[in-house]
């Protein structure tokens, strides 16, 4: 008896529906440090790892390129430029900045005696950038409080907006980048980081106070600095952004193993994969106690395990028996029109 034929995935439905829903995370991310954004590389790896996805699945090139509205010419061309661009992930590491913090350096740099760069000047010095593209930039800057504007027309100029203090570096941003890219020297964390080596000492040693900072030369007998593990417990107001990261993160993970596997079904039996239900209850039903109550109790829950599997670290275990388990949860509360 033939195997049951897999169904045929809408691709191009899925990524109509969630590439809007991805769009508007950036977005509000992006409120919070725009010029650390960086749009094209998000959405340029992106558009390569789902390419090689769809190409191991056997999906070929001229449906790829349709589900993009792309021609098979224009398929080519743009993975052509995109893999030019992420090869040995230059696209960050060598200088790369976006057109966002292009035109915000440049409002900066060029602006005359009176702090202000007028909109022609601006215009003349990105020239073979699209108008309209160059105006969606200022105007996104503008949005964002990083640029103010004065005029109209030919008399239009711009200036970059007086900063406010900065959010303070914490030893959580230091643990996270050390746990996610590291080992870093302490200068090249202090450029990733984009501060002063001295700012970083002080995190490192809290780090190291811990016990979570691990620290080993390099070929030049360099200082290395790496970190295994980090966690942010709960009621903590510094590293929201790492908890972010990996919650969408732990998501897209776990859909595209699912995906690769081939496993399009939800079973009992998974332990790969999620589950999402949505509950109309009203408030003065006890019901409400017991779902609105979820988050919490698995907060709790989970912290619990986290304790007890750190407890279990250094302990011996038979070869091959160690397994990482990644489990997000999460909860929304809407009110909802009868």
């Amino acid at each position: 008896m033939a195997d049951r034929p897999t169904p045929q995935m809408n691709f191009a439905g899925l990524q109509a529906r969630m590439v809007p829903l991805v769009a508007e995370l950036f977005a509000t991310l992006a409120s919070k440090n725009p010029l650390r954004m960086y749009f094209a590389d998000i959405a340029g790896k992106t558009l390569l790892d789902v390419v090689q996805v769809l190409r191991q699945e056997g999906v070929s090139q001229e449906a790829i390129a349709a589900s993009f509205g792309l021609t098979m010419n224009g398929f080519r061309d743009r993975m052509r430029k995109l893999q030019d661009a992420h090869r040995a992930g230059a696209a960050v590491d060598n200088g790369h900045r976006t057109l966002l913090e292009r035109v915000h350096g440049a409002i900066e740099e060029l602006a005359g005696p009176d702090g202000w760069t007028p909109s022609d000047e601006l215009t003349d010095h990105f020239r073979g950038t699209k108008t309209d593209t160059l105006q969606g930039v200022v105007s996104f800057l503008q949005r964002s409080g990083l640029v103010e504007a004065r005029g109209r027309g030919g008399s239009r100029a711009y200036r970059v907006a007086s900063r406010a203090v900065g959010e303070t570096l914490t030893e959580h941003d230091v643990q996270v980048i050390l746990y996610r890219e590291g080992p870093f020297t302490l200068e090249r964390l202090a450029q990733r980081l984009e501060v002063a080596e001295t700012l970083c000492e002080p995190l490192l040693s809290r780090i190291r106070e811990r016990g979570e900072l691990e620290e080993r030369p390099d070929a030049e007998g360099v200082t290395q600095y790496v970190t295994r593990t980090y966690h942010i417990p709960m009621d903590t107001v510094e590293g929201y952004e790492a908890a972010i990261y990996d919650h969408l993160s732990a998501v897209v993970a776990a859909l595209c193993k699912k995906l690769r596997t081939r496993q399009h079904n939800a079973s009992l039996k998974d332990l790969t994969g999620g589950a999402t239900f949505t509950f109309y209850v009203p408030v003065d039903d006890p019901l409400w106690g017991e779902v609105s109550g979820y988050l919490r109790e698995n907060r709790l829950r989970l912290e619990d395990w986290l304790t007890r599997a750190r407890a279990l670290e250094g302990q011996k275990h038979a070869s091959g028996t160690l397994k990482r388990v990644t489990i997000y949860v999460g909860q929304m509360v809407d009110d909802w029109e009868d």
